[in-house]
Parts: structure tokens; sequence; C-alpha cells
């Protein structure tokens, strides 16, 4: 009876242990879907990138320019004040600590750290160049890593790059398909 009674819960919490496990793909129906004043939803699956991002609306800032680079980098670049680039990537963000660290040119200074973010910038100390400010953002999308920073070719100021942060969190998993269907 043991024996019969203790197969009988094994294979119940088997069946719990199954029926309650952790799914770690993102789909769009756990995702909260956030909107920003301003701003406008921008599907990048057409450039290879299975995700939608708010960028500034078009109405105001104009429309978005969007180049899927030969390195495979998308940059997005909305008006004077929204620029950046997104790409495959392992988001090795204490990489790029210690690259700031040993920079033999710019002195960095971290502004602000979390888990999946750095916001830093950088001088070149008795030069009269002007403080560059700069973030780097990891965003796992369906199981892939990308890597998220402003464009490093631009000049940027700290509010600016605050404001593409708030864009970059607002990045979600949306599937080719499902977006075919809307259009």
């Amino acid at each position: 009876m043991r024996n019969t009674t203790f197969i009988f819960l094994v294979i119940f919490l088997t069946f719990l242990f199954v029926a309650c496990g952790n799914d770690n793909s993102t789909t769009d129906e756990n995702q909260e879907i956030v909107q920003l004043k301003g701003h406008e939803e921008l599907d990048l699956n057409q450039w290879g990138f299975p995700m939608v991002i708010m960028v500034p609306d078009a109405e105001n800032h104009g429309e978005p320019q969007v180049v899927l680079t030969n390195r495979g980098a998308l940059e997005i670049v909305v008006g004077n004040s929204f620029g950046i680039e997104i790409m495959y990537g392992e988001g090795d963000i204490q990489l790029l600590k210690m690259d700031l660290e040993e920079d033999l040119v710019f002195v960095s200074e971290i502004v602000s750290e979390e888990e999946n973010l750095l916001v830093y910038k950088q001088d070149i100390p008795e030069s009269g160049v002007k403080t560059q400010h700069h973030f780097f953002y990891k965003a796992t999308i369906n199981n892939d890593i990308y890597e998220i920073r402003d464009l490093q070719s631009e000049q940027f100021g700290e509010k600016m790059i605050q404001d593409m942060i708030k864009a970059v969190k607002t990045i979600r998993y949306v599937a080719a398909s499902s977006t075919a269907k809307d259009a």
C-alpha cells in the first residue's frame, strides 16, 4: 500500500512541477505595453529584429530614419535628439566598465548603474572637448540578447540620454507574423 501511495505521490508531484514550470520565452501576452507621451511605436521586424520600440513621434520630430549597417547594427535616428543602435551581443556591462577604466584618451565616470543599464560620461581633460554622455542597455528579447546604446558618433545631452533610456525600456518582443496580420 505504501509503495502504491508513494508512486502516485511521485506521479502527482511530477505533473505539478511540469504544470507550474517557468516558461522563459517572452510572448505578447505576458509583456507590459508601455506608452510614452510624445512617442509612437516603431516595428523593427522589417529589418530582422523581432521587436517594437517607442520612438519620438513623427509629427513633432520627423520620420524615424532606420538603417541596418554592414556590421549588423540597426541604427534609429529621429530628429536631432534621438539616436540609438541595436545589435545582437552579449550585453557584457562589466567588460564595458573595464574598457572605460582602461581608456587612454577619455576619462570616464559612471553616472548610474542598474542590472541591465550603464549610464556614463566621458571627458578629455584640458582639451576643451564637450563632455559626452552615453548609455549601454542589455535587453533580453525572446531569449536573445541585444545591446542597445546611443549612437557614439553623435553628441547628446544628459536629458536626451535619459529620454532615450525611457524609450529603450519600452522594447518588447513582437513576432513578424503578428505584425504582418496587423498591416
